[in-house]
């Protein structure tokens, strides 16, 4: 059963989406889709599915954004990755889902029922192979993540978050709408390292604390250079 939904709205039939700022052009064929979404708004800190849950939906993020975690054996949490505007939720889901999903901010999705999507997709090619090549993109980039938590160090992780956060916003300016604490659960890393980390990065001028939640990259070749571990 869905859970955390404030608001519900069908999209009207023909209707698209704006294009979430930042995102770019949406993957070609997946317009169609909009057709049988379901646009909702869940507000933050609220769960929108939990682990073990039956993966009866997909969802997109059009605004805020959205943790998927994992509480492990000894009780820690691990945050696997974040969801951004433009991002599909639970594409690679089974029968049921493996993560829990939790809303990081007041956040506006479209909820897609799944049989109605795969429906779609057998009807239209350009809808099968637009879902191939979102799942072939999270899948590098659940590799990249990987990579993080290997052989890099405190400042390379937080330096490579930084740079792929801006990736995904096109810009400078960066809209951080996490906690420390999700980023340290994100990357392995303490609360205590991870505000070291970013106290270093400000000091040394490499970024600026624009507010709570919001980073400007003053010297982006000095961050690619923290970044790289090769």
């Amino acid at each position: 059963m869905f859970r955390g939904l404030q608001v519900q709205t069908e999209i009207a039939a023909g209707r698209h989406l704006p294009e979430p700022k930042g995102l770019g052009s949406i993957v070609d064929g997946m317009a169609a889709l909009d057709q049988i979404g379901v646009i909702i708004t869940v507000k933050r800190d609220e769960p929108l599915f939990f682990e073990g849950d039956a993966a009866e939906f997909y969802f997109k993020v059009i605004s805020g954004a959205v943790r998927g975690c994992k509480l492990l054996a000894d009780g820690r949490r691990h945050v696997g990755n974040f969801f951004l505007p433009g991002d599909f939720i639970g594409l690679d889901a089974a029968e049921y889902h493996a993560f829990s999903a939790e809303v990081v901010a007041d956040t506006i999705m479209v909820r897609y029922a799944r049989w109605k999507v795969h429906a779609l997709a057998d009807q239209e090619l350009a809808i099968a192979r637009s879902l191939v090549n979102v799942m072939r993109t999270e899948l590098c980039a659940a590799r990249n993540r990987m990579a993080l938590l290997g052989q890099m160090s405190a400042m390379e992780r937080i330096a490579n978050f930084i740079l792929m956060m801006a990736d995904k916003s096109g810009t400078r300016d960066i809209s951080l709408p996490m906690t420390r604490t999700d980023i340290g659960d994100h990357l392995g890393l303490t609360i205590e390292t991870v505000s070291r980390v970013f106290s270093r990065l400000k000091k040394d001028h490499i970024i600026e604390q624009q507010s709570l939640h919001h980073i400007r990259i003053a010297d982006r070749d000095a961050l690619v250079d923290l970044a790289d571990f090769s």
